[in-house]
């Protein structure tokens, strides 16, 4: 396979434009080092939000089997709900991105504008339907009665928290098409980290002030939705502020 790709590319004409064989040109630090600052704050973003939910599962098994598989049940929905903001976030940044680059800042708004509203009603009605069928959702993951009503427990939460967590997703890749990939970073860290995962923790084991300790895995979840909704207020308003940025100066970037 290899072998015929190459005789492909060297032979065929359709390949011609791309100047595929032609010198390397030498590094052009500059742009590598522009490449650096937006994509690693974004590689360690991304690491941040998958690690804030993906050791919630650790912290909770101690709490037994029930609780585990509560808990495992509560953050597969979670993730099947979040593929529809993950998916707009995806397509709405790409036609943003696009008609920045194409010098059209009133369009790249009303991309934004509108995959916002979509996005919005979208998850208003998953979770609404999340929060309605929570018991049927979770008898369709367990046929143990106890289990199911402990799922369900934990479905309302997610329910509850899904739309801050549809803008949120959808607001930082609409970031990334203006070029701000630091302060979602620092926002991540102490939101999702310290606020969902650490204060998660403290709640479920060791009681906040006036909160006695839960031992439930519900202390997790009440403590990510306090979060995300804290993220996509900060999102919403670091997007806000981007825009009249460039509104003031349509050449100014971060």
């Amino acid at each position: 396979m290899l072998s015929l790709g190459i005789w492909l590319l060297r032979s065929q004409s359709m390949y011609a434009p791309y100047a595929i064989w032609q010198k390397l040109e030498r590094p052009d630090w500059p742009q590598l080092r522009e490449f650096l600052r937006l994509g690693v704050p974004n590689g360690l973003t991304i690491m941040i939000e998958v690690t804030s939910f993906t050791l919630i599962s650790l912290f909770v098994a101690r709490m037994g089997v029930l609780a585990a598989a509560s808990h495992q049940v509560a953050a597969n929905l979670a993730a099947v709900m979040y593929m529809m903001p993950l998916a707009m976030g995806l397509s709405c940044s790409a036609r943003v991105s696009f008609w920045r680059g194409a010098g059209d800042e009133n369009r790249a708004r009303a991309a934004l504008v509108t995959g916002l509203g979509i996005t919005s009603a979208l998850a208003a009605m998953v979770a609404a339907a999340g929060w309605l069928l929570r018991l049927e959702i979770a008898q369709l993951y367990t046929s143990n009665p106890e289990l199911a009503t402990i799922t369900a427990a934990l479905l309302a939460w997610v329910a509850l928290y899904h739309p801050a967590d549809a803008i949120q997703a959808m607001s930082i890749f609409a970031l990334r098409s203006y070029r701000i990939t630091v302060a979602p970073l620092l926002v991540y860290t102490v939101l999702l980290w310290g606020i969902g995962l650490g204060g998660g923790y403290l709640l479920c084991y060791q009681g906040l002030p006036g909160v006695a300790a839960m031992h439930s895995p519900a202390a997790f979840w009440i403590a990510g939705a306090f979060g995300l909704i804290l993220t996509a207020c900060v999102f919403v308003a670091l997007l806000w502020w981007a825009l009249n940025q460039v509104k003031r100066s349509p050449l100014a970037e971060q």
